[in-house]
């Protein structure tokens, strides 16, 4: 497989440059209703593309005026249960925007600092040897904040290919069956070389997020899904979200997950996948929890602003910690009617977004690992409907301000 870094920026790429660009821009959405636009566009997504067997999506304003989740498809191909509302989903990387939260609440709490090394929390056995670049160890030296910026250097255990010339990815498809844990994706790491000095570049790496889960259970004594609960899940009433295989929920079968025709759903359920992609939740409950982030009421806005400390990644799209920033060039945002985003893709086909022009919050999954592209499409056709609707409300307005 390709790194995240190249699929997320060539497919986009391509995205802008032949869908955006070259196609016409479509015609303003029909005069109907708000709630019925949105479910159009979910029903028209499943049924236009047969690599989509279902879609989610949740729409919130930040002001509170519109709230609306609705789906699509099938859920569940075994007993053919159609996907709804409240169908769990695997949320794949956006999980890293709850992991690296929960560092930050431990920061407020003095618990920990973004700029201390790794090495003063974790077990020299754990870490020693994960970052060897140039016959240097550097392992020791890497930061909290490079592990959650994705500047540590660190190989990423997922997708990079091993001795056996296979990544973890490929492992787990022949053999979804086989239980990985955490301390096996970081030992993995360990057998792969690092990628550049710490601190010098970006290079998106899972094994970044597992050393950030085992910090927090370091620093907490508390098993990370349990840390979840009590930062996230419980204050907000997230019933529906869960971390792995525990929690409330945990009998509960999400939705499945196709790369390209083959259901991947038995391997999405390995213990491999943790504070790097591990979380269950529904689209809503997502929405929940950035717009809670957004607002300040989990850390400080000081702290969430920190979040947005953006470096280079990949063209259109940067990083911070733990959170992706979407922004194409003026020219291609007014032709292709995607407005800046923050927050987080999944290679599930997951997404969860917030649009500060518009004070708006989307997330959902269309289940399908080939779908990145698909979720942005999904997104600037929701955020036209707003924008349409804006603009609607703006002429009202001005027709009333001149009779």
């Amino acid at each position: 497989m390709r790194s995240k870094a190249a699929w997320f920026a060539g497919a986009v790429i391509a995205a802008v440059a032949a869908v955006f660009l070259l196609w016409p821009r479509p015609a303003e959405p029909p005069a109907a209703g708000l709630q019925q636009e949105l479910e159009q566009i979910v029903a028209k997504t499943v049924a236009g593309d047969a690599a989509v067997r279902n879609c989610v999506l949740s729409v919130m304003t930040g002001d509170g005026s519109f709230e609306w989740t609705g789906a699509a498809g099938v859920a569940r191909h075994g007993d053919a249960s159609p996907m709804t509302a409240d169908t769990p989903v695997y949320i794949a990387s956006v999980t890293k925007l709850y992991t690296v939260t929960a560092i930050l609440v431990l920061q407020e709490r003095g618990a920990l600092s973004l700029d201390e090394p790794m090495a003063k929390y974790l077990p020299s056995q754990l870490i020693r040897g994960v970052h060897r670049y140039n016959g240097l160890d550097y392992s020791d030296r890497i930061t909290i904040r490079q592990l959650a910026s994705h500047r540590s250097g660190i190989a990423d255990y997922y997708e990079e290919k091993g001795s056996d010339g296979k990544s973890l990815f490929e492992l787990l498809e022949e053999q979804p069956g086989r239980t990985w844990t955490v301390d096996d994706t970081i030992a993995r790491a360990r057998t792969l070389p690092a990628h550049f000095v710490p601190g010098t570049q970006t290079f998106y790496s899972d094994t970044n997020f597992q050393l950030l889960g085992k910090i927090i259970e370091a620093v907490t004594g508390k098993p990370l899904h349990a840390v979840f609960q009590e930062f996230f899940f419980d204050p907000l009433h997230l019933t529906h979200t869960r971390l792995g295989r525990t929690g409330p929920g945990a009998s509960s079968n999400p939705a499945d997950v196709f790369h390209g025709g083959h259901d991947i759903t038995e391997m999405r359920g390995n213990d491999a996948y943790w504070a790097d992609g591990g979380i269950v939740s529904t689209a809503r409950e997502m929405n929940v929890f950035l717009k809670a982030l957004a607002e300040g009421r989990i850390i400080r806005p000081e702290s969430v602003q920190s979040l947005h400390d953006w470096h280079p990644w990949q063209f259109p799209l940067r990083y911070g910690l733990g959170t992706m920033y979407f922004d194409l060039p003026r020219s291609f945002a007014a032709a292709s009617g995607l407005r800046p985003l923050w927050g987080h893709s999944g290679s599930t086909g997951s997404f969860l977004y917030r649009s500060d022009d518009l004070d708006l919050y989307m997330a959902g999954t269309l289940d399908q690992t080939e779908s990145k592209v698909k979720a942005f499409l999904l997104m600037r056709q929701v955020m036209r409907v707003f924008e349409a609707r804006r603009r609607g409300q703006r002429a009202a307005a001005t027709e009333r301000s001149g009779s």
